[in-house]
């Protein structure tokens, strides 16, 4: 088994050079970093969040917050939870703004982060100068910003738009029966535009390198299906096996948090090894192809 267009170099050589490469690139500890600016910048970006949701007065946002809540604590804390969320819906540009710029701020050096992460998988060393280093930063931000809203609307208004939609065109059944199907691959889609746009435009490539962007690449394709396989089965066991409440008490959800961020993060350094040990062959191809025509030109 070969892939295509890397004739010679097999999916198993692939990935035992991307493993290897990821403990020698100490991806490890990379992962580590990331989940800590990503746990840092993702409350005020829910803050911007419910903010956002509050201004435009979307309803199944906040009945379907009261219904998760409902599932785990007492009539109690209900009360005071109903409260607060009564108190989101009223639209609040001051928070909205705020949330907006720190998670901003926040994201932006979380994404310098996954640069640095990304120059040691290409071996590369970071040349771009800072005043360029920081808009591409705030740019990327602002894109996964963008995909991360699409992909929550897909799951939490999504069925209700389309089904508003469905009821216009006189097509009900057969949006429902679509969207049924295709919710989840959206989400999935848009996250794996998110892993490309990652993968292209934050690493400095050195030249010689056949760095182009590929919205499905081996990389990215890998790491969003150990990544959907991953959280399946964080997710079963935790719902099954954890005893993180137990043990932790009131930080117990702040664990999980953490250890699936941690998780995910070295799944998409992984994707990243893998691209960059598949761009790195190609590299050399080309240079044995190039170096084999100056041979038979020569007198």
């Amino acid at each position: 088994m070969k892939i295509a267009g890397f004739e010679g170099f097999d999916p198993v050589a692939v990935l035992y050079k991307a493993i290897r490469n990821f403990i020698q690139h100490d991806m490890a500890t990379y992962a580590a970093a990331l989940a800590y600016h990503v746990l840092f910048s993702l409350f005020p970006f829910i803050i911007f969040l419910i903010a956002l949701f509050g201004f435009f007065e979307l309803s199944d946002f906040f009945n379907w917050l009261r219904e998760q809540a409902q599932g785990f604590l007492p009539p109690p804390a209900m009360d005071q939870v109903n409260r607060v969320i009564n108190e989101m819906q009223l639209p609040q540009k001051g928070l909205m703004s705020l949330g907006a710029i720190t998670a901003l701020w926040l994201a932006a050096r979380g994404i310098r982060a996954v640069m640095t992460a990304l120059n040691a998988a290409y071996d590369a060393r970071e040349t771009r100068p800072a005043w360029k280093l920081y808009p591409i930063s705030v740019f990327i931000t602002l894109g996964i910003a963008v995909m991360m809203i699409l992909a929550a609307g897909l799951l939490i208004v999504g069925p209700q738009a389309m089904q508003w939609l469905a009821q216009q065109v006189g097509l009900e059944s057969l949006f429902v029966m679509l969207w049924t199907w295709l919710r989840l691959p959206a989400a999935l889609l848009l996250v794996s535009l998110a892993f490309a746009l990652l993968y292209y435009v934050a690493p400095d490539v050195p030249p010689g390198i056949p760095h182009k962007f590929k919205l499905i690449s081996p990389g990215s394709l890998l790491a969003v299906v150990i990544w959907l396989a991953a959280s399946l089965g964080f997710s079963f066991y935790v719902q099954n096996f954890g005893n993180y409440n137990v043990t932790y008490g009131s930080i117990g959800a702040v664990i999980v948090l953490l250890v699936y961020l941690n998780l995910s993060a070295a799944t998409f350094l992984f994707g990243a090894e893998i691209n960059a040990v598949i761009e790195g062959h190609a590299a050399k191809e080309v240079g044995m192809q190039d170096k084999q025509k100056h041979l038979k030109k020569a007198p």
